[in-house]
């Protein structure tokens, strides 16, 4: 089966603001962070879909946000994050991503399947002995790192590359797993850049009055 990534229309767009609002002329980040999509585990893998021991539900989750420097802003770095909130002591987590770690350009598009075991990987990879979907992803661009894998809250780290700067879109994928008898779990997205201008180096973060326009269910009520 094979899973077509879709557009998506901003789940928020504005100005990236410092904790202390500060007077910067015409420089700015604009950002934008696209409505996720999901599909659940029974959707992805149809008559191959087997429940896990333990009873685990799992969802691949479609993430993106843009980024769009105004004035003479360099991007230097940003980081992505999702977190899963807990529910009467039981917990979600992020079972894993891509992309997961790029270090090098790739220069070719990649097509990732998702294996009956939920790990995503390289179609080569996932189509040997499995039920799997595949995703076209495209191309993914350097520099990437990942911090909090199989935990409640997972980040994607950016750093800027002397070929592609940190500007336009990023997409990523998560598979998230919730634990039996936890039918969802309240998400939240924020996205955090750090920046040089005229002025010096700075940091930028979705605004705190924002949040609720950030927060987005996973799962099946």
């Amino acid at each position: 089966m094979e899973l077509q990534f879709r557009e998506t229309k901003a789940l928020w767009e504005g100005n990236l603001e410092q904790p202390a609002v500060t007077f910067r002329g015409n420089e700015a980040v604009l950002a934008s962070i696209g409505e996720p999509f999901q599909w659940a585990d029974g959707d992805m893998l149809g008559g191959n879909w087997k429940p896990p021991v333990g009873g685990n539900r799992f969802y691949l989750v479609q993430l993106a946000f843009t980024l769009s420097p105004r004035g003479n802003i360099k991007v230097t770095s940003a980081d992505f994050c999702l977190t899963l909130n807990s529910q009467s002591g039981k917990r979600a987590i992020v079972f894993d991503v891509f992309p997961r770690e790029q270090t090098v350009e790739q220069k070719n598009a990649v097509t990732l399947g998702v294996g009956a075991n939920f790990k995503l990987s390289p179609v080569v990879e996932a189509s040997l002995g499995k039920a799997d979907i595949t995703v076209d992803f495209g191309y993914v661009v350097p520099v990437i790192r990942v911090e909090g894998l199989q935990e409640p809250k997972l980040c994607w780290r950016y750093s800027k590359h002397a070929k592609y700067p940190l500007t336009g879109s990023r997409r990523m994928v998560a598979i998230v797993s919730l634990p039996d008898g936890m039918k969802t779990t309240l998400a939240t997205l924020s996205l955090t850049v750090s920046a040089e201008g005229r002025f010096g180096p700075f940091r930028v973060s979705t605004p705190e009055m924002e949040q609720e326009r950030l927060r987005w269910v996973v799962g099946e009520r």
